[in-house]
């Protein structure tokens, strides 16, 4: 019968570096001054031969530190958990985080007073915090961005808010929508965009102006409708961008779930996608691969997102100093079945204007 392998122990390392274990400890927990920089390769390479890990409760009173991660969500706790966007991002950080043998933990903001979400933050119970998708005029980035506290964000931030962050590169993205339309023939675009509290709905229809304005192209801002990421937000906005005279060829979503209602609705209508109107999601969720046509989208690296912020947070704390840098990955255009030229003749169709909905 085989038996578990046994954790190398400190004095191990020790004596296999040729050192006494104050001195490994000394290394280990960064305490200058005990021993020279021949002697702290020489117990690294021990450390690292033998996989040795000191003891979490040792790393935590030699540092003071819980190592634990907080993780700040706008919303309910049902909602991140259940929602693809956050649930990646929360695999990526995870994954980091046990990788260095960190915690994580998930901090409800509350609507009506954002500010206690700081009193958890500053009590000494998280090293630092993961702000995720936190709405643009949210104080708790400024909180943040005030305190001590090691800070990283995972999604769009005002440029004036000076806290590292990770996101995707959304103006890029819908910038490439666009133009890739306009290459097909459309002229007539329209967007359902996202809550503009989200700094990345603010930057997706920039991308999609700078898009029109290079190609000659001027906005209609009839074709345009605030959602607030929702199915139903889709289906209400399609409505509204159908009953418009003359209507849209194509319309870009801010995400999969607005684009996938806007679709139920134009089924409803007995309007052909992508025949009679194009559509364009966000994200790549697990539902846009199996509907009825399959969705055209842009793939986000949310797990990837979650990855770089932990990696950007720990390297804070680590090291025990401040960054500002702002990483953007880019989104993958995933092209399906509901893109495609324009229909030959772009009346308007009647359904669509006794639309009740």
């Amino acid at each position: 019968m085989r038996t578990a392998k046994k954790s190398p122990t400190i004095r191990e390392v020790a004596e296999a570096a040729g050192v006494s274990i104050s001195t490994v400890s000394n290394v280990l927990y960064g305490k200058q001054g005990f021993y020279s920089q021949e002697t702290a390769q020489r117990v690294w390479a021990v450390v690292e031969q033998l996989g040795y890990r000191p003891n979490r409760l040792a790393r935590s009173l030699a540092r003071r530190r819980t190592f634990t991660i907080g993780v700040v969500a706008e919303r309910h706790l049902g909602f991140v958990s259940h929602n693809a966007y956050f649930g990646l991002i929360l695999d990526g950080i995870l994954h980091k985080a046990t990788e260095h043998e960190y915690q994580v933990k998930i901090v409800r903001v509350p609507a009506d007073n954002p500010e206690k979400a700081m009193d958890y933050i500053v009590d000494g119970s998280v090293d630092g915090v993961v702000l995720v998708a936190l709405f643009a005029d949210n104080p708790v980035l400024r909180l943040m961005e005030k305190s001590d506290v090691p800070t990283v964000v995972a999604g769009s931030i005002p440029p004036t808010v000076k806290l590292p962050c990770v996101d995707v590169e959304d103006i890029a993205a819908t910038y490439q929508a666009v133009r890739w339309l306009i290459e097909l023939g459309h002229r007539r675009i329209g967007i359902i965009t996202g809550d503009m509290r989200q700094w990345s709905a603010r930057r997706r229809e920039q991308g999609y102006l700078m898009a029109l304005r290079e190609a000659g192209i001027e906005p209609n801002a009839a074709w345009r409708f605030e959602g607030d990421y929702r199915i139903e937000s889709g289906e209400v906005g399609i409505v509204q961008l159908l009953r418009t005279d003359p209507r849209p060829t194509a319309v870009v979503c801010g995400n999969d779930k607005m684009a996938i209602g806007a679709l139920h609705v134009l089924r409803e209508l007995g309007v052909r996608v992508p025949e009679d109107i194009s559509l364009i999601g966000f994200d790549d969720s697990e539902e846009s691969a199996f509907i009825s046509p399959a969705l055209t989208t842009f793939r986000q690296p949310m797990f990837d997102i979650g990855l770089k912020a932990a990696e950007l947070l720990l390297q804070q704390i680590e090291t025990g100093t401040r960054i500002s840098h702002k990483l953007l990955l880019p989104a993958e255009l995933v092209v399906r079945q509901t893109v495609a030229p324009p229909p030959p003749s772009y009346g308007s169709f009647s359904s669509a204007s006794s639309a009740s909905r």
